[in-house]
């Protein structure tokens, strides 16, 4: 997808009462000259545990059949502002809508078998048929909620470090650092669990660079509790996507379906791929 967004979204047992344990900072210590008590970090599974009990729980989400929302972006100091649209029923089914005004729009979709993307800018089209794990890598960076129940997926570290703030929130900050080495922190809420904010570390062509998520107004969704904002922040940047419609409702299976232009590309590509083999086959003779 060459739309901007894509930059900056690139830019995602049981509770121990005696976990791992902070070593004590000297300059911590009260003036009697007694040590201060090391602060108990609770085991940063038992907290990922919490967490999805308190959002409906693990088998609740991989459960729904359909997931929908719509929300409108914006950023700030800037003019510019755009909707998505987004949309996922099993097994594979994709169809995510960026618009970003006159900037450009992206549709990614795939109705399970094929997988598309239609790219516009400056009023012109492009149409290409993506591999399946290609849509599912963009079905990936956009959809935070999937991003927010993973969060310890591909872990080689995933351990609690220490008690933190994030946006005001009394926090419990977990490392994760994946198998490949990428290391990111997160930030779940002390007193009720949510999850409050994710700070990635990235690379580019111009060195390392941090991208913040954070996640805000966390409401019922029918049997489920979802953040309806996501904040995300780089290099003094802020986008922010507001979810005004979250829906868990079956989505009708036309939504799915190729757009018509899709079907001419395929068409066309059949049609040049039983040229090309009667050709082979005369070279042959």
């Amino acid at each position: 997808m060459t739309v901007p967004l894509l930059a900056i979204s690139i830019l995602l047992p049981g509770f121990m009462l005696g976990g791992q344990q902070a070593k004590p900072n000297p300059g911590d210590a009260p003036r009697t000259g007694k040590l201060a008590a090391p602060v108990v970090l609770p085991l940063a599974g038992g907290l990922m545990i919490r967490y999805l009990q308190q959002i409906g729980g693990r088998v609740a989400m991989w459960k729904l059949d359909s997931f929908s929302a719509h929300a409108t972006i914006g950023m700030d100091g800037g003019d510019n502002s755009g909707e998505l649209d987004m949309a996922f029923g099993k097994p594979d089914r994709i169809s995510i809508k960026l618009d970003l005004g006159s900037l450009g729009s992206s549709v990614v979709g795939s109705d399970g078998q094929i997988a598309w993307e239609i790219t516009t800018n400056d009023d012109q089209e492009e149409i290409e048929i993506i591999d399946r794990k290609d849509a599912q890598r963009r079905r990936r960076e956009l959809n935070w909620f999937e991003l927010a129940i993973r969060l310890n997926e591909n872990a080689r570290i995933f351990r609690t470090i220490a008690p933190a703030e994030f946006e005001g929130h009394p926090c419990w900050e977990i490392q994760k650092v994946t198998r490949s080495g990428k290391e990111d922190r997160i930030f779940l809420d002390r007193e009720n669990y949510l999850l409050r904010g994710i700070r990635m570390i990235e690379q580019g062509p111009q060195g390392d660079y941090e991208i913040t998520l954070a996640f805000r107004d966390w409401k019922p969704v029918e049997q489920l509790k979802l953040f309806h904002e996501v904040v995300i922040s780089q290099s003094g940047l802020a986008m922010t996507i507001a979810f005004d419609r979250i829906s868990l409702d079956t989505v009708p299976p036309k939504t799915f379906e190729p757009p018509e232009t899709v079907k001419v590309l395929l068409a066309d590509e059949a049609v040049d791929a039983t040229d090309n083999e009667q050709e082979d086959q005369s070279d042959s003779q």
